[in-house]
């Protein structure tokens, strides 16, 4: 059986720079998110990160899909923001979307025909 020399350096071991337990315990790191899956590790400031969602919003009788840029605002809030552009418009529901707020994209339900069309 080989013996380990005790007199070896840390250094030749490679754990010279290696930090003890009660160190990296002390150390604080910033982690903080938000609910759309974005994770900041160490940063001060969070990157913002562009979003988009969708939302079924009933406006002259008909039914219209929207796909908004920004984040994502509650169903009040959605009226109340697109009430200039849509007046009497009611937000039936929201989606998550894949990808800031403006409206990118609207398309309308035809159901004479059960699609969406712009």
């Amino acid at each position: 059986m080989t013996q380990i020399a005790e007199s070896i350096n840390p250094s030749e071991l490679g754990i010279a720079d290696m930090k003890s337990f009660q160190q990296f315990l002390s150390e604080s790191i910033t982690i903080n998110g938000d609910f759309n899956g974005t994770l900041n590790v160490g940063s001060s400031q969070p990157e913002q990160a562009s979003e988009s969602f969708y939302a079924d919003v009933v406006w002259e009788g008909k039914l219209y899909r929207l796909e908004v840029e920004g984040k994502m605002l509650s169903k009040n809030e959605l009226a109340e923001q697109i009430q200039g552009q849509y007046p009497g418009a009611m937000v039936q529901n929201i989606y998550p979307g894949e990808a800031p707020s403006k409206i990118k994209n609207s398309q309308r339900y035809r159901p004479e025909r059960l699609s969406w069309s712009d």
